[in-house]
């Protein structure tokens, strides 16, 4: 089993504990996804490529429809063309957390467009420089605890319109951001 499917947790509404996301099951012909998501929507920060791109794709794959978001629009056009050519449902919108705007859009707008918003994954972060702790593999240690914060902030607003907020802090994974 991956490190995404034994750490990735999906959080929907209505529901009173944590999900864990079903677990693939492959037959020696062709893959079987469990559709427990189907008919939820799931919003991802930062889910254009590495971690992000796999969170989006195993949700789509397990039924919910994905809304991928990056800072630039010529990553989501990528993403969401990589996903729909796989058959799974997803739409992408340009999205710069670093912006109160842009969150405030990239949320209103999935509300809007899709009736409401079942799972919320931050995952976006600042890119790591990967090496000794001192020369800035700190930045990404910093924005991931700032992630766990936001995620606090956000999780306490949303519950009343039941929707659950979670984040995952993997760490250094080896991927094409962890590359500088």
């Amino acid at each position: 089993m991956s490190v995404l499917n034994r750490c990735l947790v999906s959080l929907c509404r209505n529901q009173s504990r944590f999900l864990p996301v079903g677990v693939m099951k492959m037959t020696s012909s062709s893959k079987v996804y469990a559709r427990k998501l189907e008919g939820k929507v799931a919003v991802i920060t930062g889910s254009t490529d590495g971690i992000g791109l796999a969170i989006a794709k195993r949700l789509a794959e397990d039924g919910a429809h994905v809304v991928v978001s990056s800072r630039r629009q010529e990553n989501v056009d990528r993403a969401v063309e990589t996903l729909t050519s796989e058959n799974l449902d997803v739409s992408g919108m340009v999205c710069h957390i670093g912006n109160a705007e842009h969150r405030k859009h990239l949320l209103a707008t999935t509300a809007e467009r899709h009736g409401g918003i079942d799972i919320l994954i931050q995952n976006a972060a600042v890119n790591p420089y990967v090496g000794p702790i001192l020369e800035l593999l700190g930045a990404y240690g910093v924005s991931k605890t700032a992630l766990l914060g936001l995620t606090k902030a956000v999780a306490q607003q949303l519950a009343e319109k039941n929707i659950r907020v979670n984040c995952l802090v993997p760490g250094i994974i080896k991927t094409r951001f962890a590359k500088l």
